[in-house]
């Protein structure tokens, strides 16, 4: 499962939903750390109300894949040796999304007028019109003449630069048009949920500090500043070794923790997760019984440290 839906970071990019992409990013992260993957498919055999949920999600995901990894292929310029183009694909995106203000994943004449950012890249001419600029963007990048620009056409129009240069500026644009989004937004203020339950985000937000407090806890957190090794001193490391089996209930648990640990100081894990935990009501609450079986883990393994 994990392998079918582990997608380049170029193929990712062209995914039109920001929670797809998302959950794509953070199933490549995981695949890419062995224990990170190790414990999702241990919850995955061994949770059945987890393993119902995950295949429903799993089956919406998989025909995005596929998707995807033909709309890859239309892509012009996505495979170098020095990340250039997949850094391009991802500003890009974010580009792309600012544009697409009814996030409806294409971008049509108006909402490409409407934005001052782009325009002043592609205005050929001073003397030309805003209305003629996009007139003549359209024509470029619009490659099915269906009246809205994709992502892919758009990518393709931005590496023409022989036809369109100022597109070569395309990080200018998107620092503009974040720091116009940042300025429209600082004069909204986010009201906080009425009620004493704590919202779905809350709730992710507090386990994955004690997530990070269990870290702690068990002497597994980092040796410096590099989080992607964990002290050999790792309570956690100690106990698996010393295990004859880890197949049984105990072992299993404790190499969920141990992928937990690792996840906890991976962004696109997290990422991923946090969406899975407040889209997915029923990975919510099996994500909910999971933590709890690990907090009795944890208080076993600090007692028994402890004691010794």
């Amino acid at each position: 499962m994990v392998s079918e839906l582990t997608l380049t970071p170029q193929a990712v990019e062209c995914i039109d939903s920001p929670k797809q992409r998302v959950l794509f990013r953070g199933v490549a992260a995981a695949a890419a750390e062995p224990q990170v993957r190790n414990a999702f498919g241990i919850v995955y055999g061994d949770l059945a109300p987890i393993r119902v949920a995950g295949d429903l999600v799993f089956g919406k995901l998989t025909s995005v894949a596929e998707e995807v990894r033909k709309q890859e292929g239309l892509v012009a310029a996505t495979d170098d040796d020095d990340g250039s183009s997949a850094a391009l694909l991802a500003t890009s995106r974010q580009l792309f999304d600012l544009i697409d203000g009814d996030q409806s994943g294409g971008i049509d004449r108006e909402e490409l007028a409407n934005s001052p950012d782009l325009m002043a890249l592609i205005l050929h001419n001073a003397n030309d019109s805003n209305t003629e600029a996009a007139d003549a963007f359209m024509k470029l990048a619009d490659e099915n003449r269906d009246g809205v620009i994709s992502f892919v056409e758009f990518v393709n129009a931005i590496a023409k630069q022989d036809q369109l240069p100022q597109l070569n500026s395309v990080d200018d644009a998107l620092a503009a048009a974040l720091q116009s989004r940042s300025s429209d937004q600082s004069t909204t203020k986010k009201k906080r949920g009425l009620g004493l339950r704590k919202s779905p985000e809350e709730r992710f937000e507090a386990m994955l500090d004690q997530c990070l407090q269990w870290e702690t806890d068990l002497g597994c957190g980092p040796e410096s500043d590099d989080t992607s090794m964990l002290e050999d001193e790792c309570v956690v490391d100690v106990e698996l070794e010393l295990k004859a089996t880890n197949n049984d209930k105990d072992g299993r648990l404790l190499q969920v923790l141990k992928g937990s640990l690792i996840g906890a100081r991976c962004e696109p894990v997290v990422e991923a997760l946090k969406m899975v935990y407040m889209e997915y009501s029923p990975l919510r609450l099996g994500g909910d019984i999971i933590f709890k079986l690990l907090g009795k883990v944890v208080d076993n393994q600090v007692a028994k440290a402890n004691r010794e």
